[in-house]
């Protein structure tokens, strides 16, 4: 299981995150990555992340898309 969260996400928070942590600790397969500049839909920002910022056109931050395929691979093995 791979469980991706956006430091400025509001929607589900950092606090659902180490519930997720705390919950899958232990368990084989599993990998988690915390980005402290990303939003819900992992795009980049500072500040506190408001709705509007998901009306504005950006793209998945390339640690996102890296990190992602490296878990793909490693469960491939």
């Amino acid at each position: 299981m791979l469980v991706l969260q956006g430091g400025r996400d509001y929607q589900v928070t950092q606090v659902d995150y180490e519930a997720f942590r705390a919950a899958l600790r232990g368990h084989a397969n599993t990998a988690f990555h915390l980005y402290p500049d990303l939003n819900h839909c992992f795009q980049k920002g500072k500040g506190k992340a408001l709705p509007a910022e998901y009306f504005k056109p950006a793209i998945v931050d390339q640690r996102v898309i890296d990190d992602i395929a490296r878990w793909v691979r490693s469960i491939r093995g």
